[in-house]
């Protein structure tokens, strides 16, 4: 009994919590909420705020006294209240917590915010939900990011097209669905051009002009992708193959238009390959295939071409890469040998030199026209050892002939763009000690186009290109005589001669006359062949007129007939050569055969 009565009088003792203490830990508990960076809430078995922390006001612009009792689907839109409403009712049934639930919610200025909610049921004694406690933070810059990251893993960071990835899954969707499909392969043909010329830049600039004029044309349900570089790809949607053709027409010719870029106009035309499914194959990686071997077929036949696959395209595959093996070991093994075409003068007939032509016979096929086995070497990058070796092998015969003669040597757009090459000329010269003045440099006008075929305006405000005759200004884009490329410039600083080679075999481009310092013009066998008819014969002698107004003198190619000889005497030209001009030759031939010759030319 003392014992009890003891402890109640400690117990009475004991002093007890003060009011201020009791109302400082409350204010203590409150500020720690409503200072933290997210909402803390609390709602009822409605869903109806009971309970908001300050935060409210800073987030969504709405004050605590404006949340309570209503729910947070009144501050969302519709269709997003909709799907959240249903997503809490299955949540509260189950008594389950509200874990990382994403919602789109409405400022009260009306912006948009993404938010995050997490809260914990709560229960009565019988375990019944009367409410949920929990906390929403503003996700926005975060879900952002994540959007963007997810948008850059399918689409073209520069031209915000589809990519690779994003293109393979859409034409499989359609190919599950056992739709129709046409797929349209597409490389710019000159874009190197406008890198090399304006810089990267530019490039980039003229990709998302490219891109935006795909979004422009591409017909609705189809969808349009870069897969790198200046390759781009358009899935069609299309019934047949008459549709998937003529829409793949139409896309490809809309690229050829030109860009306005920086203040020019600027052409860089497109090829274009196409494959249909199922008519071709049944799988993305089939599909893909196909339309890549049109693509190429397409750039084999020249530019701004368009292709459909065949069957035959995988023949011709097969063929090309059994011949591009067969080429490898020939120039690793200097099996290439070197035909040398004699250059007569018209006047007097006397042998000016040699055009230096490669022949390759194959071990099982014989010889291989020149056309046929340069084409695939220039496709293959094989022309850079092959031009070396035929450089070379010129240069060392050529040291052998007369000092009065020199030797032609023609180039590719491959070896021009080559930035190597002018030093590789050096170096033979200097190796085999001939001349650089007895070298002359013949460059088709198909390489100019390739090497410098993107066609530019100049920019706006600029003066026009000189005319032949007065004194040529450096126009930007449109380069006068004596604004010439690196690759052209430097040979010419080497003191080699330069020529314009099969003039006419490109439609007769008269401005690379007056663009480019050329030292020679050599007339195209194939124009040569129609003299002397009309318009041919017209044709010649304009152009032969215009190339001695520019100092350069005409040579022909391909004369087989006395009437060709006597229009190209009339027009003025200063050497031929062909069957007329005498046969070609092997190298161990020269220079003995042409040196016993003395019949002249005829009269």
């Amino acid at each position: 009994m003392r014992f009890l009565s003891a402890l109640l009088r400690r117990t009475a003792a004991r002093p007890r919590p003060r009011l201020a203490t009791v109302i400082a830990e409350r204010d203590r508990l409150h500020a720690l909420i409503n200072g933290h960076a997210d909402i803390i809430w609390e709602v009822d078995a409605q869903c109806r705020h009971t309970y908001v922390s300050s935060q409210v006001e800073t987030l969504l612009g709405y004050t605590p006294a404006q949340m309570v009792g209503r729910t947070l689907f009144d501050f969302m839109p519709p269709e997003e209240a909709a799907r959240i409403s249903v997503l809490a009712a299955e949540v509260m049934l189950r008594k389950q917590p509200l874990v990382g639930m994403i919602s789109c919610c409405q400022r009260s200025d009306g912006r948009l915010l993404t938010v995050e909610t997490n809260g914990l049921p709560l229960l009565d004694a019988q375990g019944q939900v009367v409410g949920y406690r929990g906390v929403t933070r503003d996700v926005t810059e975060r879900e952002e990011q994540a959007a963007r990251i997810a948008w850059l893993a399918r689409h073209d960071g520069l031209t915000g097209l589809a990519n690779r990835m994003e293109l393979h899954a859409r034409v499989e969707e359609r190919l599950g669905r056992q739709q129709p499909l046409g797929l349209l392969m597409l490389d710019l043909d000159f874009f190197k051009d406008v890198n090399d010329r304006l810089g990267h830049t530019s490039g980039d600039a003229l990709l998302r002009l490219v891109a935006q004029r795909l979004r422009q044309h591409v017909p609705a349900g189809s969808h349009a992708a870069r897969l790198g570089g200046d390759e781009f790809a358009v899935l069609l949607a299309v019934e047949d193959a008459a549709q998937a053709e003529a829409q793949a027409r139409r896309l490809a010719q809309a690229l050829c238009e030109p860009y306005p870029l920086e203040g020019r106009r600027v052409v860089v035309g497109a090829s274009a390959g196409l494959a249909l499914a199922p008519r071709h194959a049944v799988g993305v990686a089939g599909l893909m295939h196909c339309a890549d071997l049109a693509l190429l077929n397409a750039k084999q036949e020249g530019r701004g071409e368009f292709r459909v696959y065949g069957p035959g395209l995988e023949a011709r595959q097969r063929t090309d890469e059994a011949m591009e093996a067969a080429l490898r070991q020939a120039i690793a093994q200097e099996q290439v040998a070197l035909l040398y075409h004699p250059v007569r003068a018209l006047a007097g007939g006397q042998v000016q030199g040699c055009l230096a032509l490669p022949r390759w016979r194959h071990p099982r096929q014989g010889e291989i026209p020149a056309e046929s086995f340069l084409a695939l070497a220039e496709r293959s990058g094989l022309v850079l050892p092959l031009g070396a070796q035929w450089l070379r092998r010129a240069c060392a015969a050529a040291g052998r002939w007369p000092e009065a003669w020199r030797v032609t040597v023609p180039v590719t757009a491959v070896q021009l763009r080559d930035p190597g090459f002018p030093d590789l000329v050096a170096q033979i010269l200097a190796e085999t000690r001939l001349s650089p003045a007895r070298l002359e440099v013949a460059v088709c006008e198909a390489a100019l186009g390739a090497t410098f075929g993107a066609h530019m305006s100049p920019p706006l405000g600029t003066a026009p290109p000189a005319a032949p005759g007065s004194a040529p200004g450096n126009v930007p884009g449109n380069a006068p005589r004596g604004g010439m490329p690196r690759a052209l410039r430097k040979l010419r600083e080497l003191g080699v001669s330069l020529a314009l080679y099969q003039f006419g075999e490109e439609g007769m481009a008269l401005a690379h006359l007056a663009r480019f310092a050329f030292g020679r013009l050599w007339l195209s066998a194939s124009l040569v062949e129609r003299l002397p008819e009309e318009p041919a014969a017209g044709l010649v002698a304009a152009a032969a007129l215009l190339a001695r107004r520019l100092g350069m003198e005409v040579v022909a190619a391909g004369v087989e007939r006395p009437a060709q000889l006597e229009a190209l005497r009339e027009a003025g030209c200063a050497a031929v050569l062909g069957p007329l001009a005498g046969a070609s030759l092997p190298e161990e031939a020269l220079p003995a055969a042409l040196m016993a010759e003395t019949a002249a030319l005829p009269p």
